[in-house]
């Protein structure tokens, strides 16, 4: 019984990191933060006081 759970177990982690792996964000470039330069948020949302 004690294998079953060790392979459910794998097979979980597997697939969860199978999943991360081909997400579009992993294949995409990595940020910076010359990115966000004048920006408030993370998002890159500019600042309100700015305009």
């Amino acid at each position: 019984m004690r294998n079953v759970y060790i392979a459910v177990v794998l097979l979980g982690v597997v697939a969860i990191v199978g999943s991360h792996l081909n997400s579009p964000s992993s294949a995409g470039r990595a940020v910076s933060p010359e990115d966000f330069a004048g920006a408030c948020a993370p998002c890159g949302a500019p600042c309100p006081s700015k305009k």
